[in-house]
């Protein structure tokens, strides 16, 4: 099968777990009396499924890696080698899996028990091993006087567990063993690589032999020492690259006790990378790679060499699979595997060791990955204000002013923000436990020194006319307000981390706060923030801000620790800020934003609280309904796959399938069945398939108000409602009900509740 278009047609059958066909209506009975289920139904037609067998799936398993590897020939269905015997007879062998290109070959048996467990695979291979010198000569015989390609015998496995004495006699024959370790890492990198990560997997079974095509090639290069091993420097092409290199991933354990140390590729990296490199990126940095062969390289005069250390030359580079072991720069390497033909001749620079020890290797890819330490977050962002003020991006420039007033309170000797923020590089003291960029983080988010819009930056209220000048209106305000907060509790304020105040969730939450008391005094008091001084700014926030200085001076170790501690990411901040909001509302009723002042009133509201169980009681009873329905529409009996038929015939999601095993797999204290796992919006999907909707639509076809009219499912309701479950789960989620939220209850029970109450009896 040479024809694109039919191995594409043989890979859309063959790459799924089913098998699929279309019938009369009338033989469904038929079908699913011997295991078809229904898929879907039409007026004429009926389309069924049925499981392939465990061997068949892995035929074509294997098959599709092949496919992915582009090879130009595959076998079709029963496929057959007619081959000559040295009498002169003839005779046939049917090959699983047939693949070949001008390069290489791979001739496959596959073999597969449906539960795991010994057998004797001695005949086979004896008998495999007999052929060989007749299927080869036949392979090579489709070749004429073309280069002969290397061949690949192969048995892959599923639930064998092999004997010593049949792994030494395919060793023997030169056979390779893929079982499902092999052949799962093989998928996984192919499927992130595609072709061009073809000669990673043809590096495990042709190590140490020249690849067919690939001619010598001399390049200059360097050749020094550096910690005792031989390096050379030079520039090779990622064409070349990809077809010598291999990266020893600790995905595939080999058995030779080498150790493994290499992280599984990132498809989004690789992507990323690709899409970098196709718009004219390139990295200035080496590959670092390991020759697991000594190279040749020829000396260049010497004469302008000063540098004992160093020698000039040519070097050879390999031509053996997986002779380049990629120690650093997968990534960079094989962000061109899917890119066009025309970048695999960009440059990239290589630095190459000759014949390190691979634990070596593995000492080295730590220290370059943990011990070399990349630039820390906080220290990009502390030089934004050195070299991106005034920036064109309204963000970068925002972020640029932001690290400007971070920068100007640390160093400020009369601010209580001095010497409080963490350095790069440098150990911290114990009070030193302020992050520039959290910080950074906390003002663009309070709006008070700008905020964008679009591709606009508008002012904030502690702007001022130019960035410079913005800072130091910043640096003023909130010298004062933080130094009113630490003046009512300095040792608290010293403490840092221990006493809950001077941290970074705090600090945020406060700018959020001055944020709040600026929204409040411009619409009660009319007060235009833009237009005041510094001093007359910053007395307007401490006299808000009264009760929530005169709680922290006086209030317990215990009582701050209670309310202020464990805050952290988003969620923590917000749920500090409410905490120095209420302080305030408590005092002026009217104080806080909508949500706030709704979050208060539902806080202690016996009706939230009735809701909140209703959400959660509904939830439960949906679930217990579609489960209890599935199980009474297709049965509980077991399948040939040993699953029961409501969770084999009712559950077709691969989606909710993968999840809900998931789930079960990770739970470890009480694992329960799959079907418990199961969560709201797993349902819609359920109900949804058309062999169960009938089933279900009565109970979920739920028009909403306002709803248009002319749709096959009206479930939207229960993607709302999930949101409304979330907030009722989850109460230590500081959000509240919306009117429209409670009305959309009070229908839940009016329309939906019913009718499945009523069922569930």
């Amino acid at each position: 099968m040479e024809n694109k278009k039919t191995q594409k047609s043989a890979f859309r059958l063959r790459k799924n777990l089913f098998n699929f066909q279309s019938i009369h209506p009338a033989d469904v009975s038929e079908f699913l009396q011997n295991g078809w289920i229904v898929q879907r139904e039409w007026k004429r037609t009926t389309r069924v499924k049925k499981a392939k067998s465990h061997d068949k799936w892995l035929e074509d398993r294997v098959w599709c890696l092949l496919y992915r590897m582009n090879y130009e020939k595959l076998n079709g269905e029963r496929f057959t080698i007619q081959f000559e015997r040295n009498d002169g007879s003839t005779g046939r062998k049917q090959i699983d899996v047939f693949a070949s290109d001008n390069e290489t070959s791979f001739v496959i048996e596959c073999k597969s028990k449906e539960n795991r467990g010994h057998r004797s695979l001695q005949k086979d291979i004896q008998e495999t091993i007999s052929l060989q010198n007749y299927i080869r000569r036949s392979i090579f015989h489709l070749y004429g006087k073309k280069p002969k390609p290397k061949i690949i015998w192969a048995y892959a496995t599923h639930n064998i567990i092999w004997s010593e004495s049949d792994v030494a006699r395919a060793s023997d024959g030169g056979i390779s063993i893929i079982t499902e370790n092999e052949l799962q890492y093989f998928e996984a990198f192919i499927k992130h690589m595609g072709p061009a990560g073809k000669y990673q997997v043809l590096g495990e079974f042709l190590k140490g032999q020249k690849i067919p095509g690939l001619g010598d090639i001399k390049i200059p290069a360097i050749r020094g020492r550096i910690g005792g091993e031989t390096f050379f420097n030079f520039v090779v092409t990622p064409r070349r690259l990809l077809k010598i290199a291999f990266i020893n991933h600790q995905a595939l354990n080999h058995p030779d006790g080498r150790p493994a140390y290499q992280r599984m590729i990132s498809s989004s990296r690789i992507k990323e990378i690709g899409k970098f490199i196709s718009i004219g990126g390139y990295f200035p940095t080496n590959i670092i790679a390991n020759f697991i062969e000594k190279p040749t390289f020829k000396f260049i005069s010497n004469k302008k060499n000063t540098d004992p250390n160093i020698k000039f030359g040519w070097i050879t580079l390999p031509t053996k699979y997986r002779s380049a072991w990629i120690i650093d720069g997968q990534h960079r390497l094989y962000g061109y595997s899917r890119l066009d033909d025309k970048f695999l001749d960009q440059s990239l620079l290589m630095l190459a060791f000759e014949k390190m020890d691979t634990r070596k290797e593995a000492d080295l890819f730590i220290t370059i990955n943990h011990k070399q330490k990349s630039v820390p977050k906080s220290l990009l962002v502390s030089l934004l204000a050195d070299i991106r003020m005034g920036d064109s991006d309204p963000s970068t420039a925002l972020s640029a002013v932001a690290s400007g007033v971070v920068k100007a309170l640390n160093t400020d000797k009369t601010s209580p923000f001095m010497h409080r923020f963490s350095t790069p590089g440098v150990p911290p003291a114990p009070n030193q436990n302020l992050t520039a960029s959290e910080i950074v983080n906390g003002l663009r988010r309070s709006g008070l020194i700008g905020k964008v819009s679009g591709k606009a930056l508008l002012a904030g209220t502690l702007s001022g006319q130019t960035d410079i000048q913005t800072i130091e209106r910043a640096r003023q305000v909130l010298n004062a307000y933080f130094d009113r907060l630490r003046s009512v509790s300095p040792d608290r304020w010293e403490k840092g981390k221990s006493a809950f105040i001077a941290v970074n969730p705090g600090v945020r939450a406060h700018l959020m706060l001055i944020a709040e008391i600026v929204s409040y005094l411009t619409h009660k008091k009319n007060i235009d923030f833009y237009l005041l001084s510094e001093d007359k700014f910053s007395a307007y926030l401490i006299e808000v801000a009264e009760p929530i200085f005169a709680f922290i001076g006086s209030a317990s170790d215990d009582l701050i620790r209670s309310i202020f501690s464990r805050k952290f990411g988003e969620g923590g901040v917000r749920e500090y800020t409410y905490s120095l909001l209420k302080l305030i509302h408590d005092e002026r009723e009217n104080f806080g934003s909508e949500e706030f002042l709704r979050w208060v009133s539902q806080s202690e509201s016996e009706k939230i609280d009735e809701a909140n169980q209703f959400l959660m009681k509904l939830s439960e009873k949906l679930t217990n309904y579609v489960i209890q329905t599935l199980k009474k529409v297709h049965g509980t009996h077991r399948l040939e796959s040993g699953e029961q038929a409501f969770w084999e015939i009712g559950v077709e999601s691969e989606r909710v399938l993968k999840n809900a095993f998931d789930k079960q797999r990770k739970d470890k204290t009480r694992r329960k069945p799959k079907e418990a796992y199961l969560n709201i919006l797993d349902l819609v999907e359920i109900v949804k398939q058309s062999n169960n909707w009938p089933h279900f639509e009565h109970v979920f076809n739920n028009t909403k108000p306002g709803e248009k009219k002319g749709k096959k499912y009206y479930v939207a309701w229960v993607y709302d409602f999930n949101e409304l479950r979330n907030i009722a789960a989850h109460k230590n989620q500081l959000k509240a009900y919306t009117d429209d939220d409670l009305e959309f209850i009070d229908w839940l029970r009016a329309e939906v509740a019913p009718k499945v109450f009523v069922e569930i009896t």
